[in-house]
């Protein structure tokens, strides 16, 4: 799975379910507006303050995502899901979507074209596409998203890059992948925290002080995201890096829009950073390496403006990862119950 700038795998092209109009721009036929340049300086791949760490994580949701939703709650921790609208059509996705937005993390938005090109369609019809995959999340979440990645874009089609920002959505990007559909496997998934601790040590011994980085990753059971996570935290801990949401990288107290096709303005929630319910920081968790062996756990790590101010050495946490696992089967037979009751 080669990286590139922002989202992509081999999901299909969303089917989301349409919701009530919205007022629509004029229609532009052709494929040649919009075509101005769109460079990195486009794209969020940094947080505002140094030592900060966005974890990201693309394409789902999936049956991934509830064993890293476990995760980063023993870990009272909060990243943010690019949520695939393509998949909220099955109820036990638009579950987990829900599930991740009330614990806590920020939900924004993969966007795909049909058949990955612009070409022949008008701008109002792209704009409509993007605007009812942002509503068949909203219709989960009660608030549009704002932070986007594009599925396999790599800078090629500037049309609807272009479009993308005049509807006042924000392009992300990153500048540290950390590789996990690389390292896919429960006897590599470690290595994922390799990568961490290479940049975050060879940042210190170049420069003397911390970066701030926006991490790109895929939510998808293809990948050792979920199951490199608790080394991933735990290496972030050691280093005295702080985990955010991508509102609390860039200091943005409205992390969603007010419309989905109109650039009208943002909202935020009770989470959105600078609200009472808006968490940053981790503690340290147990994992087991390779899939075997007994827990370990990262020893000696600072407080990093966690969410209660308490040490961050997690010295009762008793869960293994096999319990994790656990919990996670226990929380996936009931979503279903959960959506419909959501639905109804």
């Amino acid at each position: 799975m080669p990286m590139i700038a922002v989202a992509q795998s081999a999901n299909p092209a969303s089917a989301a379910t349409p919701a009530s109009a919205a007022p629509a721009a004029a229609a532009t036929a052709g494929p040649n507006t919009n075509t101005g340049p769109v460079t990195w300086a486009d794209f969020l791949t940094s947080c505002q303050t140094p030592g900060q760490v966005a974890l990201t994580y693309s394409e789902g949701p999936s049956e991934a995502t509830m064993e890293m939703l476990e995760t980063l709650k023993e870990a009272q921790a909060t990243v943010t899901f690019f949520t695939n609208a393509t998949w909220l059509q099955y109820m036990q996705y638009a579950g987990v979507t829900r599930h991740a937005y009330l614990d806590g993390h920020l939900i924004g938005m993969t966007y795909r074209l049909p058949s990955d090109t612009s070409a022949g369609r008008t701008d109002n019809e792209i704009q409509e596409d993007i605007a009812r995959a942002s509503r068949t999340i909203q219709d989960l979440i009660g608030v549009y998203p704002r932070y986007m990645k594009i599925h396999e874009s790599n800078l090629k089609d500037s049309r609807l890059l272009n479009l993308v920002k005049s509807m006042g959505y924000t392009l992300v990007g990153f500048n540290m992948d950390e590789y996990d559909y690389k390292y896919n496997s429960a006897a590599t998934s470690s290595q994922i925290a390799e990568v961490f601790n290479a940049m975050f040590t060879k940042q210190m011994d170049a420069y003397g002080r911390k970066a701030s980085y926006v991490v790109a990753g895929y939510d998808v059971p293809t990948t050792g995201a979920a199951s490199g996570l608790p080394k991933v935290i735990n290496t972030i801990q050691a280093h005295a890096y702080d985990m955010v949401r991508l509102d609390g990288c860039t200091n943005d107290k409205t992390p969603y829009k007010k419309d989905p096709i109109l650039n009208n303005g943002y909202v935020g929630d009770a989470k959105s950073f600078g609200a009472a319910e808006y968490k940053h920081g981790q503690k340290s968790v147990n994992f087991t390496p390779g899939g075997g062996g007994g827990n370990q756990q990262s020893k000696g790590a600072s407080p990093v403006g966690g969410n209660d101010g308490k040490s961050t050495q997690d010295t009762t946490s008793k869960k293994s990862a096999g319990s994790r696992l656990s919990a996670v089967a226990s929380v996936m037979a009931i979503i279903p119950a959960l959506a419909i009751a959501y639905m109804l």
